[in-house]
């Protein structure tokens, strides 16, 4: 008999609770794997929770429990879960624990297809032949109290008596299903990009342009792009991907770095604003970032910085960052304009696109609210687009035009 063992919680239950409902919330619109809600919590929180629940059942069971919680085993993607609790919906979800069974008594047996106990061996006697077994394999059934206790967290996991046999049930993965999740369109790669520069001379890079950043580019670095934090340091860091970089430490490393990329795109400034610097030396601090490149000849891609979504709205915080990033866009020739990508329409701050709560960091010690999976998401989508766009003027500038003017060069000598 397999028993069920309780999970050893060093957090508050209900503390716990609040944070798996958030991953779950944020989800919501298509539902969530259990392996999204264990990615999605690691990264929110650093903790596993398969350190807390020891097996995916034990956690299953204890999602299941929250208030507001559904789930679903009729996926191709396995069990998805959503959260729906709103006046709105209440009838909703009225109507679906109302509900009759949709099968006959003939299929009490019935267990969900996704979900398999265990598998079982025909017992043989001396005076009985079974007949053959199909190659697929045979599955035990269960009655339909373990829908029941599923739902409400017991997992009665104690085998019924065995049958001789019991032939699967065909699948039905074939056939028409209106509500099943749709695939993800996002992006999201399963390795590293291929044709990147060489990650042991110049660290992440994305469309072979080297990144320079804080935790907001190393986040992507990290989730995204799957680069690994370079080992043994106190903070984490990816190559000049770097947790807690301000602007004064990036023109020390762009100064004593072996090796620097023709093309770089920088992301700094957001530490700095944290910390409370005024605008002077802000500005110090960036032109001496952009000397330590020019010396290194190159001129990089600089993007404006997003919106801080924990400095409270128009803070001294906020207002020094619009100026900031007005410098940036008056005062270099390659930059990339984030900001806009990241406010609403009235200049407010898209929050869908950010962590639901601050964390902290190695290299600082204010918290930051990251992008969350979709942010980063819709940034790479932006970085390609404009990395595009800038490869796109770059070349038209240098082609000759038939009146003795470059194309992309307007009458007024305004490049592309």
């Amino acid at each position: 008999m397999v028993l069920h063992v309780q999970p050893t919680i060093n957090e508050s239950d209900e503390e716990l609770m609040i944070r798996l409902r958030c991953v779950i919330i944020t989800r919501s619109r298509d539902g969530a794997t259990l392996d999204e809600i264990i990615e999605d919590f690691l990264e929110l929180t650093g903790k596993h929770l398969l350190d807390f629940f020891h097996t995916r059942t034990h956690l299953m069971a204890y999602l299941i429990l929250i208030d507001g919680v559904w789930y679903s085993t009729e996926g191709a993607r396995g069990t998805i879960l959503w959260f729906c609790s709103t006046p709105k919906a209440k009838h909703i979800v009225e109507m679906i624990k109302q509900q009759k069974p949709s099968r006959s008594s003939n299929y009490r047996h019935y267990m969900p297809r996704d979900i398999v106990i265990e598998n079982a061996n025909s017992d043989i006697n001396n005076n009985h032949v079974d007949p053959p077994v199909p190659n697929v394999g045979a599955t035990t059934t269960t009655s339909t109290a373990w829908e029941n206790n599923w739902r409400f967290g017991m997992v009665a996991e104690t085998p019924r008596p065995r049958r001789p046999f019991h032939y699967r049930r065909q699948s039905r993965t074939g056939r028409h299903r209106p509500y099943v999740r749709p695939a993800p369109t996002s992006y999201r790669p399963t390795w590293r990009r291929t044709g990147e520069l060489d990650y042991c001379k110049y660290g992440p890079s994305y469309h072979q342009h080297q990144l320079l950043g804080d935790d907001f580019f190393l986040a992507i670095a990290k989730w995204e792009l799957k680069y690994s934090f370079d080992p043994g340091h106190d903070i984490e860091m990816s190559g000049l991907c770097i947790s807690g970089l301000t602007l004064s430490e990036a023109a020390k490393r762009i100064q004593v770095a072996p090796y620097i990329a023709g093309q770089v795109v920088i992301n700094v400034g957001t530490v700095d604003l944290l910390h409370g610097r005024v605008m002077i030396d802000l500005i110090h601090d960036f032109e001496q970032l952009m000397a330590r490149f020019r010396d290194r000849n190159v001129e990089p891609i600089v993007t404006t910085l997003t919106p801080i979504a924990n400095s409270g709205g128009r803070t001294a915080i906020a207002e020094r960052l619009l100026k900031f990033n007005e410098y940036i866009r008056r005062t270099c020739p390659r930059f990339i304009d984030l900001w806009r990508y990241f406010v609403n329409p009235d200049g407010s701050c898209r929050f869908e696109l950010y962590q639901p709560e601050p964390r902290s960091v190695s290299g600082s010690i204010r918290p930051h609210v990251l992008w969350n999976k979709l942010g980063r998401h819709h940034l790479l989508d932006v970085l390609g687009h404009e990395i595009a766009t800038h490869l796109t003027c770059g070349l038209t500038v240098q082609l000759p035009a038939p009146h003795g003017r470059p194309y992309g060069m307007k009458s007024d000598g305004i490049v592309c």
